[in-house]
């Protein structure tokens, strides 16, 4: 026991300094090249430099007076930790309304809260919208029992309550404050007050936990179920058969919000089941968590028609999966991709956990490699900080958002594991005998230079970049028009030709995965009059997906962007003669347009009251406008003449005095 987790920290240690370093993008061809590593190993050295040298001239003052011994010990520790929590969630709230407008940034946020509109009102599922084309945005589908997005119900439930109390964008800033108490429980069961202290103030710092707790993401409600699972556990001595139960149910909650999340959760609890010989507390555990399987199990018969069919191969197919295959966009998912997907993420883990001036997780590295004792507790550490990565090794995508987000479970544990190698540190320093300098005052001087240059100097310049980023997605014309009194209106937004393509391709019934193939490898005009004739000839399901792959298959092998283009992603073949509907759709572009998705879930439920927000699809509106016959209609678009430009909102039809929908 004692060799095991040695050698499992000491290829901990290895992978957090290797890995990032091998140019593995470039061997693998992966799609994500992720962020680069020299420029950013040059200025980690000067900032290694210049924190060194500070830390050591206070030091070397420190060692010529009589200050006094350092004294750790937080006089309160539930007033640290409140503070610490007030202070995490009003940073991420400020930010999530500061910085990110209070809106959602990422497709995974926009259909969560499309849903959630759902269960705040007692549904299971949208109203299927009417029609399709004028509504729908990815990663949501339409079922029997409605419509429905692809994801777990746990994070769409919590924002459902969000939206009973008027309050889902406070939903994840509060679970991140919540989450400074949870890790502090954690880290003082696993090893000591000193450490669960460290932990705390980590936790409060990191500015992806911030980021993070200020998005719509389902990643922060899986990481609070399983940091209240372990606390229920390790937080005090000797859990008995409720505590099993209890941490059973949390367990299943975080599955039942990200499943492999909640896998990689389990993951540390069973190693300290087996570590520990409790093997009583097994059955407890698991029936803790049967009736959230069982609830889960019966959405998703409701909702997919099996109760062990999930939304996302309900709604994407069978190419949504674990294990080395060609992903649902068509590239092929190879173990090299696998591993230049993991470098890449310890790059940005390194970049981002904390945006720090040295490498964020250096002295965790240091310590894996160094320090020679190795607890049962180190082991259950290293197995929650390499679950994640390891579970997600197998899945294709390389996800980013403000970090590595699939390996956001084992961010806790990152955190626990960094305050472990503080006392180490601070340990080694207090022991160090020096008249000359004084160790542990060096070590604190450069942990404060490190914070407040981290804080003021450096994450400051990264909500910068956030805020000026996607700034369509930080518009708010639902307000604009309150602002004028109007309470009823059609909202038309036109998007790019591509998009536009993409959504008639759902409409037909074409399944997602199968859409991007051909997008990605078809000539956008040919994919065009695919779709007119599709339509008009009214063609089955069956026989669309044999003229979209007949299409494929007489596709050039390699159809390129258009260089320069407004979208892009749109691809035409060169040198052909494009035919005038082709023409009039690239003027469309040319005239400029917006995106659409993250508007659709402040729509009501049945799409016929209070503002409602639809794709302008130009000829096809016919289907649209009549049933919103009497409305005003407002267009929300850059202004002509000016397709670069933000958009702004015209009045395209007054109301009638009588017209209802």
């Amino acid at each position: 026991m004692k060799s095991a987790p040695r050698a499992l920290w000491v290829a901990i240690g290895a992978a957090l300094l290797v890995l990032p370093a091998l140019p593995l993008p470039a061997w693998s061809g992966a799609p994500d090249p992720g962020p680069p590593w020299s420029p950013n190993v040059v200025s980690w050295g000067w900032g290694m430099l210049v924190v060194v040298v500070v830390a050591l001239l206070v030091g070397r003052l420190a060692g010529q007076s009589a200050l006094p011994a350092f004294d750790w010990r937080a006089p309160r520790d539930r007033w640290m930790l409140l503070a610490l929590a007030v202070l995490l969630t009003v940073v991420a709230a400020c930010v999530m309304q500061l910085v990110f407008a209070g809106n959602p940034h990422l497709v995974d946020e926009m259909a969560q809260l499309l849903h959630a509109r759902a269960f705040a009102v007692g549904r299971l599922a949208l109203p299927p919208p009417q029609p399709l084309e004028a509504f729908l945005i990815i990663h949501t589908g339409v079922t029997e029992a409605g419509w429905v997005s692809q994801f777990p119900p746990g994070q769409t439930v919590l924002f459902a309550i969000g939206f009973l109390l008027n309050a889902e964008w406070l939903v994840n800033p509060v679970l991140g404050g919540v989450g400074v108490a949870l890790v502090y429980l954690v880290a003082r069961g696993l090893y000591g007050v000193g450490t669960a202290r460290a932990a705390a103030v980590l936790w409060a710092v990191s500015a992806w936990v911030m980021f993070m707790s200020a998005s719509y993401m389902n990643h922060v409600g899986a990481v609070t179920f399983a940091l209240a699972a372990w606390a229920v556990l390790w937080a005090y001595p000797a859990p008995g058969a409720r505590r099993f139960a209890a941490a059973g149910l949390l367990i299943a909650f975080a599955t039942a919000t990200r499943p492999l999340d909640g896998v990689a959760a389990a993951l540390p609890v069973l190693m300290w089941i087996a570590s520990e010989k409790r093997w009583r507390g097994v059955l407890p555990f698991v029936l803790g968590g049967l009736p959230v399987a069982l609830a889960w199990g019966l959405l998703n018969w409701r909702l997919y028609g099996h109760p062990l069919t999930m939304g996302y191969t309900a709604v994407w197919g069978p190419e949504l999966r674990l294990g080395f295959h060609v992903d649902p966009w068509g590239d092929p998912f190879t173990p090299l991709v696998a591993l230049s997907n993991a470098g890449v993420a310890i790059r940005r883990l390194h970049i981002y956990m904390y945006e720090w001036p040295v490498p964020a997780l250096l002295l965790l590295a240091v310590w894996a490699l160094v320090a020679r004792h190795r607890s049962r507790s180190d082991l259950i550490v290293a197995v929650g900080l390499v679950a994640a990565p390891l579970l997600y090794f197998f899945y294709w995508h390389s996800g980013y958002r403000f970090g590595p987000r699939f390996y956001y479970v084992a961010a806790p544990m990152l955190v626990i594991g960094l305050a472990r190698a503080w006392r180490w540190a601070w340990v080694l320093a207090k022991r160090a005998r020096s008249r000359a300098l004084r160790w542990d005052v060096a070590l604190v001087t450069a942990a404060v230079v490190v914070l407040l240059w981290s804080w003021v100097g450096l994450l400051p310049a990264r909500m910068d970049v956030y805020r000026d980023g996607l700034r369509t997605m930080k518009l708010h014309p639902e307000r604009q028009l309150e602002e004028l009194g109007v309470k009823q209106a059609l909202v038309m937004m036109p998007g790019s030709w591509g998009s536009r393509i993409t959504v008639d391709l759902w409409g037909l019934g074409v399944p997602p995965s199968a859409v991007e193939n051909a997008y990605r490898e078809t000539d956008a005009c040919d994919l065009h009059h695919f779709v007119q004739s599709a339509r008009s000839s009214d063609l089955p399901i069956g026989e669309v997906l044999e003229g979209l792959q007949r299409l494929q298959d007489e596709a050039p092998d390699s159809v390129p962007r258009v260089a320069g283009w407004p979208d892009p992603t749109l691809k035409l073949i060169p040198g052909r003669d494009l035919a005038d509907d082709c023409l009039r759709e690239m003027r469309r572009d040319l005239e400029g347009f917006t995106l659409y998705g993250y508007l659709a879930w402040r729509n009501a439920i049945g799409l016929n009251s209070g503002l409602v927000f639809a794709r302008d699809r130009f000829e096809e509106n016919d289907e649209l406008l009549p049933l919103y016959e009497g409305w005003a209609v407002w267009r929300f678009a850059p202004p002509p003449g000016q397709p670069n430009a933000m958009p702004v909102l015209s009045l395209v039809r007054p109301a009638s005095e009588d017209g209802d929908p």
